[in-house]
């Protein structure tokens, strides 16, 4: 059985105190952990690079031990830890490399151990949930290969070789590509990427991609690129042409929340909230933007811009016509 991190330091003791490889073999052994004298003297140089641990070499077998300035719950996770590792098992699993998330594993069990004794925590965890604005939706199948290789394509900076099926065409055609970030959205996780005969980034879909290979080449360097700066851009709302000033008028108190969960830092709310109000905010004009507006229905009305409100005009019309015609008799 595999340890973890936590469980192989516990066995140390403190410096001036050291025990030898052949003494911490066989405490593991007794604790029904199998390792290599090699595979154990790997892990421990490991530890020591990120953790207090000490190596006394000046003879053989050497002895290692923690230091005795070290924090006095070194080698042991806390409540507080435990509870992170938890909630980033159950609500981050999508964001972690494949490696990562198999390192990982021996963390996620040890916070089991942690909680399984702390029934008031562990009742907490039970009792919190994160839980999506909008409709949930499924997520759709990913291929383990085609992740494991984008989260290392990103990590590494290396170009990909892909296979991807356009949702447009229909048809799947192969590239090489440069990944640049992950971004998951909802159920959807999508590669931010650029291809080689192009200066622009493109949002990838993952779940279309039918093989990703590394190849072993480094991605160009592109200082200007940060991916905060374009999901705030609108990148994730499906490619915007930059910001304009939307205007909106709100009916039937249908633009109260926003006074506590303002679309921007910028925006004006004015009017009665509780009944008609209006809004000014300079957004990008995406799909998401769109989708979010028609999401009120008759309650809201835009006013500008021209275009913007020409596009609603049309959609809810389209909408009307589609139920005029369809309507049951």
């Amino acid at each position: 059985m595999s340890i973890s991190d936590f469980d192989l330091m516990a066995h140390l003791p403190r410096s001036p105190e050291k025990r030898s490889t052949t003494e911490l073999l066989a405490r593991l052994e007794a604790a029904g952990h199998s390792m290599t004298p090699r595979s154990l003297q790997r892990r421990l140089l490991v530890l020591s690079a990120a953790y207090p641990i000490l190596c006394d070499d000046r003879s053989k077998p050497y002895g290692w031990s923690i230091a005795a300035s070290a924090p006095p719950t070194l080698g042991a996770m806390s409540v507080q830890e435990a509870i992170a590792l938890k909630l980033s098992e159950r609500y981050l699993r999508q964001v972690f490399p494949a490696d990562v998330l198999e390192d990982l594993k021996h963390y996620f069990a040890q916070a089991d151990r942690k909680l399984k004794g702390e029934s008031l925590y562990r009742a907490w965890l039970g009792k919190v949930r994160l839980e999506p604005t909008n409709q949930p939706l499924l997520s759709p199948a990913l291929s383990r290969q085609v992740v494991t290789n984008a989260y290392a394509g990103v990590l590494r900076g290396e170009t990909l070789d892909v296979t991807y099926l356009s949702r447009d065409t229909g048809k799947a055609k192969s590239y090489e590509i440069e990944p640049r970030a992950i971004v998951v959205r909802g159920p959807v996780t999508y590669l931010v990427a650029q291809f080689l005969w192009s200066d622009d980034v493109s949002l990838m879909a993952l779940h279309r991609f039918k093989a990703a290979k590394l190849t072993g080449r480094k991605i160009r360097p592109r200082p200007d690129f940060n991916v905060d700066r374009f999901i705030s851009d609108g990148g994730m709302g499906f490619m915007p042409a930059g910001k304009q000033t939307v205007h909106l008028r709100f009916y039937d108190s249908a633009g109260a929340h926003l006074e506590e969960t303002p679309l921007s830092l910028d925006q004006r709310l004015t009017g009665d909230p509780s009944d008609v109000s209006e809004l000014l905010v300079e957004v990008p004009i995406t799909e998401q933007l769109k989708w979010w507006i028609l999401g009120f229905g008759e309650r809201v009305e835009v006013l500008a811009p021209a275009e913007l409100r020409k596009e609603i005009h049309r959609r809810v019309g389209g909408a009307a016509a589609r139920y005029t015609s369809t309507a049951s008799t």
